[in-house]
């Protein structure tokens, strides 16, 4: 009896600690082997932080690496910032930072911190480790900033496709976007109308083309998403840190119309044009100052087209919307008889064509038409007002 239960003791040990170990080293396993994790980031109020971020963290106890690895800096002190920027010419460097560095930055700022635990094997935690640390060296942490398609989540989606071995790139290319790029910058610019303004004024048709999941992962949110379509690939995610800052939600196209309306009726108010004495004068005067503010930023335009890097600029129908020949035909008409009538011409000729030239070139023109129409219409109603008082100003 005695040998029986000595027996019946030693399997049960031997049961327990087949059940016992496993987890035991799954617990061991987060502090003692090598880990790689998405960081993602909502987010933020400024400008440059409303499409969010991300970044790789790698933990390795034996090399001691324990850093997050970001490709989304940059330096405003830098030499000719400005002049590179509008070139299409900006530097941005990748750096490396301890993490409660970093984490405490992003909390401070109320952005919410996603952690997606990767599942690679050693080799493929090795590789990776490998390259990031090698992008941060002095000569080659540099690097040319593009927007769509070198930014800090594709170089992030770049880094994950190396070690995969195309894997990444495979499981992506394949599948259709849910979004053109314009509208993924819609959604992201929604809380600031004058950003999805801006963005939709500089920017041709070429956002507004089909695009793969692949494309689309720029969005540091949609690389979230798109890592977990490849099997396995994913441990776990958690969310590390549930920020409190409140998104402003608007509605950007009717805001720009009530907006584009309200100067309207505010150059109505300054003009009064219902009266006779001097309305011809200055109907015509802020008339011109109109166009001619229109026409210079079209030859802003027109330079982001032809004379930038910005290949995204390219076939901008906007660029007749905000004619940049409005000035010299100011200059040319403002005398002439029936120059008031050829000027009123031109901005209905030029705003007809920009939007059927969008339309047949696939270009979205909704924010720019919606509130550039309503002035532009009061500006032809000056000009018509001012047409038999062909007087030099």
């Amino acid at each position: 009896m005695i040998r029986r239960l000595k027996l019946a003791l030693v399997l049960l040990s031997v049961l327990l600690s087949i059940v016992v170990n496993p987890a035991l080293s799954a617990e061991q396993q987060p502090v003692d082997s090598p880990q790689a994790f998405l960081v993602t980031y909502a987010p933020g109020a400024l400008y440059y932080e409303r499409f969010g971020h991300n970044a790789i963290w790698l933990k390795n106890p034996a090399t001691g690496v324990d850093h997050i690895f970001n490709f989304g800096f940059f330096d405003f002190n830098q030499p000719n910032f400005l002049s590179r920027f509008l070139r299409g010419d900006t530097l941005y460097f990748s750096a490396a930072r301890k993490p409660e560095i970093e984490f405490a930055e992003y909390r401070v700022a109320g952005r919410s911190i996603s952690l997606q635990k990767l599942n690679l094997d050693s080799a493929q935690l090795w590789k990776l480790e490998r390259h990031l640390i090698a992008q941060i060296q002095p000569g080659s942490r540099d690097y040319r900033y593009e927007y769509f398609r070198n930014n800090c989540s594709t170089r992030i989606r770049d880094a994950l496709d190396l070690v995969l071995q195309d894997e990444l790139k495979q499981s992506l290319i394949g599948q259709p976007s849910n979004y053109t790029l314009r509208e993924q910058i819609h959604i992201a610019a929604e809380a600031d109308p004058w950003l999805y303004l801006g963005m939709d004024l500089a920017m041709g048709p070429s956002l507004d083309r089909p695009q793969s999941q692949w494309q689309a992962a720029f969005i540091p949110a949609v690389l979230s998403t798109a890592v977990e379509s490849v099997h396995g690939l994913v441990a776990e995610r958690t969310v590390y840190y549930q920020g409190q800052a409140a998104v402003v939600r608007h509605q950007p196209l009717w805001y720009l119309f009530i907006v584009g309306t309200a100067i309207a009726l505010l150059f109505v108010l300054l003009v009064r044009p219902w009266r006779q004495q001097g309305c011809n004068r200055s109907c015509r005067i802020l008339a011109f100052t109109w166009l001619g503010l229109c026409s210079l930023v079209g030859m802003f335009l027109l330079w982001l087209w032809l004379a930038t890097s910005h290949v995204d600029a390219a076939g901008n129908w906007n660029i007749l919307l905000l004619n940049p020949l409005y000035l010299p035909a100011i200059l040319y008409l403002r005398n002439k008889p029936a120059g008031m009538f050829w000027l009123a011409m031109q901005i209905l000729v030029s705003t007809l064509l920009a939007a059927l030239g969008g339309w047949w070139n696939n270009q979205v023109m909704f924010a720019p038409l919606m509130f550039l129409t309503p002035i532009m219409l009061v500006v032809m109603a000056f000009l018509w007002r001012a047409r038999n008082a062909d007087t030099a100003i």
